[in-house]
């Protein structure tokens, strides 16, 4: 099997000589480029017109997954018809398609192009003489949002965006927005490209998501292992059969039997049943058993996936000590009553989290610059790109986007102190994905703007700060889609592939331009067809267009001053992540990981803390007692974990589409 034990990063010198490249045609950047539209238009109408699963919003694209065991089943049917012809993809070249579609696909999903166009034209459509909205709007650039006059149809539906005036009161805004996602692409890998070497090479992350493609395409997927593994296919089934018996139940008859697996089961709520204080400080405490999770998970280092359950209960253990010590009285001032500072814990773990990063990379980072900038060898040839091109690419990136930003109406300093947060935490975000793999996940609860303007004090910004902010909250309100991560996790698939990384370059910059394109296309006709207003749509996505602005007005009616308070329990989750990360460094036995502190801080943990702590026992036990070879025996079982989960949640997707059958959300919740 490819897939590593994953129980500690390996001694970066010991690490074998870099093999031979494997060659990549042509073929595979034309069959990836074909899919993009294809898979953007299923996943807007699965997710806006369907409500079925979420097909881009995971850490590991279903989309992405599903086209590419299509191909694979395609290539074995090939092969065995036309041995001798040359005519089945290789691994490489199914990789290179793979991250085509798996760095590109989730800008077409929620947090990015399904939040982009509602933002635009919403404070147009929503404002009111009562809610106030006027005394700012007149302060938004024209050449930011489209034209008034094509905004109620986009609202109402029953019209179609391919007339001459709503595509011109559209052109602006969307080849403006495009560039600005691009050049946000380019940031986001040009620091990936910086990191690289160190993350993939020297550290071994663990890129648990980057395994599954690549065991799934051993061989081209015809040689795969896999197929003719007992524990793969019993995993697959079992996978296929509780989600198949739980959307037969919820979407075509409720008298048929099924498993409960997923959070939102109402039983799964045991939290609910928790009454006496102190301990109903706990709150909402859910179980749940997602295949996908606990597959995933057996693939972690131990520390790591037990860091993240462990931490989300010392959580728990912190809100049962607030309500014991009296913070959640009623009359308890704001300041005590929001102890212990969860959401700014989460924020100051991210901090924490990215000035590790990049302390441990520092030595490679000045390297990296000389090898740039200075004379000294040119070690830069196995990159995704040169390191001159790294360099200079982030910094037009970064001055691109703060003009940007001033260009919206946003002070020089404010709009470097967005960018600078958004991108700490990006960083943060794709080093928790490299570690814990996890299915789904997001950044700090109050993101970059909401640390910026709660923590500073709405009252210490201008206006136009506050409304330039808000028209990027479209892209900082949910990380779940963000594309850095899955181009570290392509660029560690191509190393276990054996591909050159330029390849994973060319092959996410032609995605991400095409999904963009694609995703213009596919929503607003979505929207002008059916209305953004209408009950055919799913209303939270539509409802980014007025969540962002009605923040806004709360800043500005209710005008507060610096928080003391806020920046200090910032400091203390700062302080604990470089702690955890020290210890972990020098002390073989601490059992702590700073991934799962920073994990527990934010919303996702809540869904998946159970099936986590399945998956993290099921190693546990299997290590103890069985050891390595124990691990590699059963490991083909929760691959099938996550695979029949995919496979057959696509599947029912594809099913919802062609139907018209409302749709069950086989996960998240």
């Amino acid at each position: 099997m490819a897939v590593q034990s994953l129980e500690s990063p390996s001694d970066p010198s010991a690490a074998p000589a870099r093999p031979t490249h494997a060659p990549v045609r042509a073929r595979a950047y034309i069959i990836g480029a074909v899919l993009v539209p294809i898979l953007v238009g299923w996943t807007e109408y699965t997710e806006v017109i369907a409500r079925g699963a979420d097909l881009v919003a995971m850490s590991l694209s279903m989309a992405a997954v599903v086209a590419m065991l299509a191909l694979v089943v395609v290539n074995i049917i090939v092969s065995r018809l036309f041995p001798e012809a040359g005519l089945f993809l290789t691994q490489s070249e199914l990789i290179v398609m793979f991250a085509i579609n798996s760095t590109s696909l989730g800008i077409c999903g929620l947090g990015l192009m399904q939040f982009l166009p509602h933002e635009l034209a919403g404070a147009t459509y929503y404002t009111t003489p009562q809610n106030g909205w006027s005394s700012w709007t007149y302060l938004v650039p024209a050449w930011a949002v489209p034209a008034k006059s094509v905004i109620n149809d986009y609202y109402n539906g029953n019209s179609s965006f391919f007339t001459a005036a709503n595509l011109m009161g559209w052109m602006r805004p969307m080849i403006v927005w495009t560039v600005f996602l691009m050049v946000l692409v380019l940031a986001f890998y040009c620091i990936n490209s910086l990191l690289r070497r160190q993350w993939v090479e020297s550290e071994r992350l663990q890129f648990p998501i980057a395994q599954i493609p690549i065991e799934l395409t051993e061989g081209g997927g015809v040689k795969t292992p896999l197929w003719k593994n007992k524990l793969f296919w019993i995993a697959f089934g079992f996978a296929s059969v509780v989600e198949s018996l739980a959307a037969l139940h919820y979407s075509i008859n409720p008298l048929i039997p099924y498993m409960p697996i997923k959070a939102n089961e109402p039983m799964f709520n045991i939290g609910q049943n928790i009454t006496t204080p102190p301990w109903n400080g706990i709150g909402s405490l859910y179980l749940s058993a997602y295949p996908l999770v606990i597959g995933l998970t057996y693939l972690l280092a131990r520390d790591v996936s037990f860091s993240c359950w462990a931490f989300y209960f010392i959580v728990k253990a912190e809100n049962v000590m607030a309500v014991a010590f009296g913070f959640r009285e009623p009359g308890a001032p704001p300041a005590v009553s929001r102890i212990p500072y969860t959401d700014q814990q989460g924020i100051g773990s991210f901090i924490g989290l990215a000035i590790m990063s990049l302390l441990f990379a520092w030595p490679h980072l000045k390297r990296a610059f000389g090898t740039a900038f200075l004379k000294g060898p040119k070690d830069d040839a196995n990159e995704p790109m040169s390191y001159r091109a790294a360099y200079i690419g982030l910094l037009f990136s970064v001055v691109f986007l703060v003009g940007f930003a001033m260009a919206l109406g946003v002070g020089l300093i404010v709009g470097v102190l967005f960018f600078l947060i958004f991108l700490v935490f990006a960083l943060a975000y794709t080093r928790i994905r490299a570690e814990s793999g996890i299915p789904w996940g997001g950044g700090p609860g109050p993101m970059a703007h909401g640390t910026l303007v709660d923590t500073m004090g709405s009252q210490n910004f201008r206006l136009n700060d506050l409304v330039g902010i808000s028209y990027l909250h479209w892209c900082d309100s949910d990380f779940r889609t963000l594309p850095m991560a899955n181009q570290m996790e392509a660029l560690k698939m191509s190393e276990l592939a054996r591909i050159h990384p330029r390849h994973i370059t060319w092959s996410v910059f032609l995605g991400s331009l095409l999904t963009i394109v694609a995703s213009w296309i596919a929503l607003l006709y979505i929207y002008y067809h059916f209305g953004a207003s209408s009950a055919h749509v799913e209303g939270w996505r539509t409802g980014q267009g007025h969540y962002g602005f009605e923040q806004l007005q709360s800043w500005i009616q209710n005008s507060r001053p610096f928080d003391m308070q806020a920046l200090g329990w910032i400091v203390v989750g700062v302080a604990v992540t470089i702690g955890l990360s020290l210890m972990r460094t020098n002390f073989v036995w601490w059992p702590f990981h700073p991934v799962g502190y920073a994990i527990a801080n934010v919303w996702a943990m809540e869904w998946m803390w159970c099936a986590f702590f399945i998956g993290w026992l099921c190693k546990d036990l299997t290590i103890r007692y069985g050891g390595v070879k124990a691990y590699r025996t059963f490991l083909p079982f929760f691959i099938g974990l996550v695979l029949g989960d995919y496979a057959i949640s696509g599947l029912w997707a594809i099913f919802y589409a062609v139907t018209g059958i409302p749709g069950y959300r086989t996960f998240p919740i």
